[in-house]
C-alpha cells in the first residue's frame, strides 16, 4: 500500500461525475500556470514565481489525495481529461524562454561544439582554440572551466538537434528554442510509459496525474528545457519492462539510461539480484551481453574518458547546491571537499547495495534507491526531482511528494546571483525546504502503526 496516500474502499465513480471533478481540479492549475506565463522570464521575478509555484504545488497535492482516493474509474475518459489538462498545462508555458537554468545555453553549445569537430569531453567551452564559435548566447553558458559531464547519449541528442536547429534558424535564440523538442517529445513518451506501468501493476491508470499533472515538470521541461525526460523515459521503460518479465529489454533500457547520466549505473544491483541467485547469472549475461551496444555509443568520445573521471566526482561532492543529509557529512569533515567525497561515494554505494539486498519490487527500490542518490548528493537542483515523479505515480508518498512542493525554495539563491553574480545559499531556505520532508519520513513508520492499532481499538 503506497505509503501516505492509500486509496480508499470508496466505489468508483461514473465517468461524467469523473469529468466534471477533474476539470473543475485542473481550473485552479491552468489558472496558476497562466499567471507564470505572465511573468515571462521567471528567473528575473523569482519571488512571484516561488509565491506562485507554491500555489499551483498545494493544490496539485490535494489533486493526488483525491485521485487516490477512488478505487477506479469507469471507462476511458477520465484518463483522457488527466492528459487533456496536462498538455493544456505544458503548452501554456511552452512559450516561456529557459530563465531559472542556463542550463539550455550549455547544452546548445556542446552540439555546435561537436558540430565544429570539438569532442565536449575534452574541451571545455571557455578553450581558445573554439573561440570563433561564440556568440550572442555565449555569456549565459554555465561552467566555462568544465568538460561535459552528460553521458554520450544526450552528448549525440545535442549534436543532432544542433544540426537540425541550424538549419531551421541561424539566430541563438531561435536555436535554444528548438533544444527543448526532442526533449519534450520524450516528456510526452514518458508520460505514455507511466501510464503502460500502472497498467501492468493493475494500478488506475489515472495516478498518471500525480506525474502528469506535477508543476515540477511542467516549469523545469516545458518551460526550462532541461534535458531528464530522455532520462525519464529509459528509466521508466525499464521499470516495466523488468515488471513485464522481459529482462533483456528492461537491462538494455537500464544502459541507455546510464549512458545518460551515469548515476543509473548504481541500480544494476537492485535489476541483477531482485530474483534472487537463481536469475542473477541470466541478467549478468544480458547486462554483458548489451556492452557492445553501450560502447557503440562511447567510441566518437572516447578520446574524453580522462577528462570525465576529473568532472564526476564533482556531482557527488565538488560543490555544494541545496543539499540535504550532504551537508551533515560536510560539517563533520569540517568544510573539507576531499574528506567529505570518499565517505558521500561510499554511502551512497552503501545505500543502493542494501536496498538491493533486500530484493524489493523494483518499482520501489528504483524510487527509494533515487531518492537515497538525492538526499546524500551534495548538488540536488529543483529539476533533479523529477526523476522521483514518475514512480511516484506508482508508490505514492506524501513526503516526496511534499518536497516537490518545496524544492522551488531552492530558487532563492537566484536573487543574489542576478544582483551581483554570486552564488550564495541561505540556510533558512534549506530548513524551509528540508526539515517538513524529513520529519514526515520520521513520523511515516508511527503513523502506520497508529492506522494499525485503530481498527483493534474498535474492535468489539
Amino acid at each position: 500500500m503506497p505509503a501516505g496516500l492509500s486509496p480508499s474502499s470508496a466505489a468508483g465513480i461514473t465517468p461524467a461525475l469523473a469529468g466534471r471533478s477533474l476539470l473543475l481540479l485542473a481550473l485552479p492549475l491552468e489558472a496558476g500556470f497562466l499567471l507564470l506565463n505572465r511573468l515571462h522570464d521567471l528567473g528575473r521575478s523569482v519571488i512571484a514565481y516561488i509565491a506562485i509555484s507554491f500555489a499551483i504545488a498545494l493544490f496539485y497535492i490535494f489533486c493526488c489525495w483525491w485521485v487516490t482516493q477512488k478505487r477506479a474509474f469507469a471507462g476511458h475518459r477520465p484518463l483522457a481529461y488527466v492528459l487533456l489538462a496536462g498538455l493544456a498545462f505544458r503548452l501554456t508555458l511552452l512559450p516561456l524562454y529557459p530563465s531559472l537554468s542556463e542550463d539550455a545555453y550549455r547544452y546548445r553549445w556542446e552540439g555546435k561544439l561537436q558540430a565544429a569537430g570539438g569532442n565536449p569531453y575534452v574541451e571545455a567551452p571557455e578553450a581558445p582554440r573554439w573561440a570563433r564559435l561564440r556568440d550572442s548566447a555565449w555569456r549565459l553558458v554555465n561552467r566555462k572551466d568544465l568538460t561535459a559531464g552528460y553521458g554520450p547519449v544526450l552528448e549525440l541528442t545535442f549534436r543532432w538537434t544542433y544540426a537540425a536547429a541550424a538549419r531551421v534558424t541561424p539566430s541563438a535564440s531561435g536555436q535554444l528554442r528548438l533544444f527543448k523538442i526532442p526533449f519534450l517529445l520524450f516528456e510526452l513518451a514518458t508520460s505514455a510509459m507511466v501510464v503502460l506501468l500502472l497498467a501492468r501493476l493493475g494500478l488506475p491508470r489515472e495516478w498518471v496525474l500525480i506525474y502528469f499533472w506535477s508543476p515540477l515538470p511542467v516549469v523545469e521541461f516545458w518551460a526550462n528545457g532541461h534535458n531528464d525526460p530522455l532520462l525519464l523515459f529509459f528509466l521508466v521503460a525499464a521499470v516495466w519492462a523488468a515488471c513485464s518479465d522481459r529482462w533483456a529489454w528492461a537491462l538494455l533500457a537500464l544502459w541507455l539510461a546510464v549512458l545518460t547520466k551515469f548515476w543509473p549505473a548504481l541500480l544494476f544491483p537492485l535489476f541483477l539480484w531482485s530474483g534472487g541467485p537463481r536469475r542473477l547469472l541470466p541478467r549478468a549475461a544480458w547486462t554483458l551481453a548489451w556492452t557492445p551496444v553501450a560502447a557503440l555509443f562511447c567510441l566518437p568520445y572516447w578520446r574524453g574518458a580522462a577528462a570525465l573521471r576529473r568532472v564526476l566526482p564533482g556531482l557527488l561532492a565538488g560543490w555544494r547546491n541545496n543539499a540535504s543529509l550532504f551537508n551533515v557529512v560536510y560539517a563533520w569533515a569540517g568544510g573539507d571537499f576531499e574528506r567529505a567525497k570518499p565517505v558521500v561515494a561510499a554511502l551512497v554505494i552503501l545505500a543502493a547495495l542494501a536496498i538491493a539486498a533486500r530484493r524489493p519490487p523494483i518499482a520501489q527500490g528504483v524510487l527509494w534507491t533515487t531518492a537515497a542518490i538525492l538526499f546524500l548528493s551534495a548538488n540536488c537542483f529543483p529539476w533533479y526531482l523529477t526523476w522521483l515523479l514518475p514512480l511516484l505515480a506508482v508508490l505514492p508518498n506524501a513526503a516526496l511528494l511534499l518536497w516537490t512542493a518545496l524544492v522551488p525554495l531552492a530558487y532563492h539563491i537566484l536573487i543574489r546571483y542576478h544582483a551581483d553574480r554570486q552564488w550564495i545559499e541561505d540556510p533558512f531556505y534549506l530548513w524551509l525546504e528540508y526539515a517538513p520532508v524529513f520529519a514526515m519520513l520520521l513520523a511515516a513508520p508511527a503513523l502506520a502503526r497508529l492506522r494499525l492499532v485503530r481498527p483493534k481499538a474498535s474492535a468489539p
